[in-house]
């Protein structure tokens, strides 16, 4: 299914400065839309691992302090 949508020539213009001579524009649309969803999985990834890092470093300190008190 094909539909119409309505660009302001601002739009039209990024758009084309985007496009390729082969390209449509449902290809630079689409890679636009792929490049903004891995950058938000990216960006998820990061916080998740910056999380679980500074969950890692609370286990080692608890491991440390309790280490230190069985010697």
């Amino acid at each position: 299914m094909e539909t119409t949508i309505k660009l302001s020539k601002n739009t039209k213009s990024a758009l084309d400065s985007l496009k390729t001579s082969n390209e449509t524009y449902e290809d630079v649309i689409s890679n636009l839309i792929s490049e903004k969803k891995r950058k938000t999985l990216k960006d998820d990834l990061i916080e998740a691992y910056k999380s679980r890092g500074k969950q890692d470093l609370r286990i080692l300190e608890e491991w440390e302090s309790a280490s230190a008190n069985i010697e």
